[in-house]
């Protein structure tokens, strides 16, 4: 007390209390206050790396597909260097392309649920897509860990001109140090769908270059079960059926028309038609495609 000034030292004498709260409510600001500076410092710090980040991409893109990981809440360096092995051990399954780039990047962005208002998901939709750009990647992917154990992950791609971003949703059941194939294989399929679409036209494509993709998928539609979430499931059974119907109409063995009939059944059975009519509507074409090749070949 010597070493404050006569009128602290009096006004502590005469009332102890107050004079004590007032100096705890004073070094209560002082501390939130260096609590503030020191959360803009750090939150300036991780802006600018992730802008240093962004630009070195940019600078050494290339022709391979480029790949964002963003932070995965509550999974760790490690479950994100596992995605990052599993990406590039299977994106060139699922597309033309055997070498892609992929990069931990050094952004973090919530995950809201789809029933969430509608502006939190935009403004974190935005905040992606401006990775995107800034980095010009193909995709990227966050999410969290849930109390379950499973990966809530969204994957985002720039839409095209003129259309909203649209963020997709996936869970996968990822075992963090020995993850399953089919679940590392699904998450490449997931991001290869988006960032080298192959099986929206498979007529473009010869099929002796469709033949290694149809052959992949038909392995995941085999295993499936519930490690993949339903969405990632339909989209899977979904390409694997118009690549198989592909292959059996040029000429492709006939075990290829069956399976596709099969699969587009299966599809049918788990598609609201109320609430996907076009793809519904697609499916049975699809179907119809099918039988008449299949009339076509068993005479």
């Amino acid at each position: 007390m010597r070493l404050l000034p006569g009128e602290f030292q009096d006004a502590f004498v005469q009332s102890p209390n107050v004079f004590m709260l007032f100096m705890a409510m004073g070094l209560a600001a002082v501390i939130i206050s260096v609590f503030w500076m020191l959360s803009g410092m750090g939150a300036a710090s991780s802006a600018a790396r992730m802008a240093l980040r962004a630009q070195a991409l940019k600078r050494g893109k290339d022709h391979r597909a480029l790949v964002l990981i963003g932070e995965i809440a509550g999974g760790g360096g490690l479950l994100r260097q596992e995605m990052k092995e599993a990406i590039e051990d299977n994106f060139g399954l699922f597309s033309f392309e055997q070498n892609v780039q992929v990069d931990l990047f050094p952004l973090r962005l919530k995950t809201l649920p789809s029933t969430a208002h509608h502006e939190p998901r935009r403004r974190i939709a935005v905040e992606a897509a401006a990775a995107l750009e800034r980095s010009a990647a193909d995709v990227i992917v966050w999410g969290k860990r849930t109390l379950s154990g499973r990966l809530d992950l969204r994957i985002l791609t720039l839409p095209s001109y003129g259309r909203t971003h649209e963020v997709q949703e996936i869970e996968l059941a990822w075992k963090t140090g020995r993850p399953d194939e089919l679940v590392q294989r699904a998450l490449a399929f997931a991001l290869a769908r988006k960032a080298r679409p192959v099986l929206h036209r498979p007529q473009d494509y010869k099929p002796e270059r469709l033949h290694p993709i149809v052959e992949a998928l038909d392995q995941m539609v085999e295993a499936r079960g519930n490690e993949l979430s339903e969405g990632l499931q339909l989209e899977i059974l979904s390409d694997f059926a118009s690549g198989a119907l592909s292959l059996g109409e040029r000429g492709g063995h006939v075990k290829w028309l069956q399976k596709s009939l099969d699969a587009r059944q299966y599809y049918l059975d788990k598609v609201d038609r109320t609430t996907d009519p076009g793809a519904w509507g697609a499916a049975q074409q699809e179907i119809g495609r099918a039988l008449t090749a299949l009339g076509e070949r068993e005479g």
